[in-house]
């Protein structure tokens, strides 16, 4: 196994080592091909103009109180910061001094991320806050603290580059009207954030500021967050973000509760890269999982749902089936060697919604239980997990293409765009795909529920065998299972 994962390593790192030239020496290579659209042009901010001196990057995210608020954000001076907050239409303003981090990217570059949370908010409540230091403050940006009850629309996606993020435009208006509480997202950020010295991040992080200073901005880590050529460990990544403090001292898996939902923000990159980065974070991760589900299953009667989001899918049909039938993707999901997977714990503990992105577009899955194919209605009290794809919000490659579509999908869709959740109270939500090419919704469902229906465990022929590339004792079981399956 050691030999293997040496070979799978140099494989990969020289497999991208032109990726990674083109990333961080020179211009992408894609960018010739590039058309972008003249709203995404305009959108864009070019951090080169930005006064070096200011304030810059900054974004919110939920804490594990309600009536807390983080906000994060960088300069590129060693120096003193602070946050000026207070309830819209007051005067009263409290001040608190930021933490601050020296961050030096894998490329050598310099910057310091400042972080503060603000306490003592009221739910449902809007804030108005200014960082930085006196004479070099920020802007004034408002957010609304999350209510205690719905409704919430909450933004989804995944997958969102500078090149070809068609979606910002779109996204940048809806923030102006107000139109998220919430934003979940699926990893894979500006493609990539260490690119060009890091460059790429910051141009991302400032054409984003008005969305993601003002409604909180939940992440998780994709492949393109991995820095696998430096073996850096996702440190442009757990740098950049505050999420949810799980005390592990690690940003990459948490939880929050919102309203009747208990979301768990997972990684799927510990598996992805375990051969570099070691199996540790998996068991830390899957051990804290358990608990962290059977907790919420003990409070369904004032959490009734369970959502999970992370980057890589269990299942899906593009036609790039060396993703779709990955051994990382079928790691993930099923396990390997004495790695746990996580959809037989997804369906043991009842999740009942799960975001994806790593493919990029959309696809929406029926619930993964056999009676769904004949239910009247699946998704009203379902009787297994359902799993939604949601990367095609605009990255570095053009449009996904799709394969025939594989077992239990309901719904695809290739056009760049993002999802929409709406939670109207404890029993319905509702989640619309919008496409922003062709400014419409392109799919549509509501999920209900008002009992807890038990999950059915996968049949005999759901179950898939998964072998390690070089394990040729499994493979020769698989052969006899299938020969078997044949005969019988």
């Amino acid at each position: 196994t050691d030999n293997w994962m040496s070979r799978m390593e140099y494989s990969y790192q020289m497999g991208s080592l032109l990726h990674f030239l083109l990333l961080i020496f020179s211009i992408p290579s894609f960018v010739h091909s590039w058309n972008p659209s003249p709203a995404l042009l305009a959108a864009l901010v070019d951090p080169s103009q930005l006064d070096a001196g200011m304030p810059q990057q900054v974004h919110i995210a939920l804490t594990k109180k309600n009536t807390e608020m983080s906000a994060t954000w960088v300069t590129f001076e060693e120096v003193d910061q602070q946050i000026n907050f207070r309830k819209v239409f007051t005067m009263k303003t409290y001040t608190i001094n930021a933490e601050r981090t020296k961050f030096v990217n894998p490329t050598g570059v310099t910057r310091y991320v400042h972080r503060v949370v603000m306490t003592g908010l009221t739910p449902g409540e809007s804030y108005a806050y200014q960082v930085g230091r006196p004479g070099y403050l920020s802007k004034e940006f408002v957010f609304k603290q999350l209510p205690l009850q719905p409704p919430y629309n909450i933004l989804v996606f995944g997958d969102l580059g500078v090149y070809h993020g068609e979606s910002i435009p779109s996204m940048l208006m809806e923030a102006d009207k107000k139109a998220f509480d919430l934003i979940v997202t699926v990893g894979d950020y500006a493609y990539d954030l260490f690119s060009n010295n890091g460059k790429t991040g910051d141009q991302f992080f400032a054409t984003l500021e008005p969305l993601f200073a003002t409604v909180p901005f939940m992440v998780v880590a994709g492949n393109h967050e991995a820095e696998e050529y430096w073996k850096a460990n996702y440190t442009t990544y757990r740098n950049s973000f505050t999420m949810p403090d799980e005390g592990y001292g690690d940003n990459q898996f948490y939880s929050f509760d919102v309203g009747p939902i208990h979301f768990v923000g997972l990684s799927s990159e510990y598996y992805g890269f375990y051969y570099l980065y070691g199996m540790e974070p998996v068991f830390t991760q899957y051990d804290w999982l358990v608990k962290d589900l059977e907790a919420a299953n003990k409070n369904r009667g004032t959490r009734p749902w369970i959502f999970s989001f992370s980057h890589r899918p269990f299942y899906c049909s593009n036609d790039n089936s060396e993703e779709c039938n990955a051994f990382e993707n079928q790691l993930v999901r099923d396990g390997f060697l004495n790695m746990p997977g996580l959809e037989a714990l997804f369906i043991e503990q009842g999740v009942d919604i799960t975001f994806w992105g790593h493919e990029h577009s959309y696809e929406r899955f029926l619930p993964r239980t056999p009676s769904a194919k004949q239910a009247a209605d699946p998704y009203k009290n379902p009787a297994g997990p359902i799993y939604f794809i949601s990367g095609s919000a605009g990255c570095h490659s053009d449009h996904a293409t799709f394969a025939d579509p594989v077992e239990y999908s309901a719904a695809r869709n290739n056009e760049y765009g993002y999802t929409r959740m709406f939670v109207p109270n404890s029993t319905h939500i509702h989640f619309e795909q919008y496409s922003v090419e062709n400014d419409m919704v392109v799919d549509s469902v509501w999920i209900s529920k008002d009992r807890q229906t038990p999950f059915q465990k996968k049949t005999k022929e759901d179950e898939v065998i998964v072998c390690h590339p070089k394990d040729m004792h499994c493979h020769r079981k698989k052969e006899e299972e299938e020969q078997f399956d044949i005969k019988h």
